[in-house]
């Protein structure tokens, strides 16, 4: 898992409605997304392996990467089982 290249799912929409994001495929179904799961979705191109993501969160908020690995393993399977990624 760690050398693989999330990507965010193609035709996934983030809108932000009044401060509250909400991603969605179609406009009739809506998941409501936390600023650290969009944050997240955002470093989801394709070109950084989950390795490399969870380096990169953990430089900017001086945590330890084995910690960030944690948090960040979890929500990208989240974001996997409802389909907002795919890995390269």
């Amino acid at each position: 898992m760690d050398k693989k290249r999330p990507l965010k799912a193609k035709g996934l929409k983030v809108i932000d409605h009044i401060g509250t994001l909400y991603a969605t495929f179609n406009g009739s179904t809506m998941w409501e997304v936390d600023k650290v799961a969009y944050a997240i979705m955002k470093m989801c191109n394709g070109t950084k392996t989950v390795n490399q993501i969870a380096q990169d969160i953990a430089k900017k908020t001086n945590l330890d990467v084995k910690d960030v690995k944690i948090t960040l393993m979890d929500i990208l399977k989240e974001m996997d089982k409802l389909k907002f990624i795919t890995y390269v």
